[in-house]
């Protein structure tokens, strides 16, 4: 411990950026998209690579336990002490210092860009990395967005040529989903946004190779009829029994 305190010491503090490699993590949506009411930039990570040269843009891995080659570096570093030994510990600490999380973190599916070369500028006390244009793909819209933001998303992939979306959470499919402009559907596979194979003929939400219509849809109108007239609140209502059935069954489970 003694050699990696001498070392390693106080890590570079690099700017760095934060993404995620999936637009349907309905956490990321709460935590950073205002709770869907914000919007979602799409990256090419080529496109930031080859504008930023020489910064790192890459995945995070997580772990429950720190990586073993670190323990190799510090060993040699401790038993041979070379210079050699030294830098190549550092460098991989610093690797692991940026691009690798508990995983408790698993779900953000995060990537990082490392601002090694301060391509980043201050501004008011923030550092700033200034995006061209031609390294955005898409901007997808929250499903709660207010309607001047949607518009103004839309306005703004229409001037530079970016594809556009809105996100929509489905009343039976479990992951939210897109629909452009045309009010086509799209769907998150892997790793890109595809149009979806299949679509509810009444709603266009996603379904199973198959299906023509979604589940809410499939309701018919017998189907309805039914099952209001074995529901046994309906009767217990109609007979003014309700209210009293509710009350007891509270006391009972000690809900109140």
């Amino acid at each position: 411990m003694a050699t990696y305190r001498d070392t390693v010491q106080d890590l570079p503090q690099y700017p760095t950026t934060c993404f995620s490699k999936s637009p349907i993590v309905t956490p990321m949506w709460a935590h950073y998209g205002k709770d869907h009411s914000g919007f979602v930039l799409e990256f090419d990570a080529d496109a930031l690579r080859g504008h930023f040269d020489g910064v790192a843009v890459e995945d995070v891995t997580y772990r429950d336990e720190p990586d073993t080659s670190i323990v190799k570096h510090l060993e040699r570093a401790a038993a041979i002490a070379k210079p050699r030994h030294v830098y190549w510990l550092r460098q991989a600490v610093l690797h692991h210092a940026y691009f690798s999380k508990h995983t408790s973190w698993t779900y953000e599916q995060e990537c990082r860009l490392v601002d090694q070369h301060d391509f980043s500028e201050d501004i008011a006390g923030n550092r700033i990395l200034f995006v061209p244009i031609e390294c955005v793909t898409s901007v997808i819209a929250g499903h709660k967005i207010a309607v001047p933001a949607l518009q103004a998303s839309v306005k703004l992939a229409e001037a530079n040529d970016l594809d556009w979306y809105q996100a929509v959470i489905g009343k039976s499919h479990g992951l939210p989903f897109f629909k452009n402009g045309s009010g086509r559907t799209f769907v998150f596979g892997d790793e890109c946004i595809e149009a979806a194979a299949y679509v509810c003929e009444t709603c266009a939400e996603p379904v199973a190779e198959g299906h023509e219509l979604c589940p809410w849809c499939s309701i018919t109108e017998q189907d309805e009829i039914n099952a209001a007239s074995r529901n046994p609140y309906r009767i217990l209502d109609r007979y003014n029994l309700l209210g009293r059935y509710i009350k007891d069954a509270e006391k009972i489970s000690g809900s109140t």
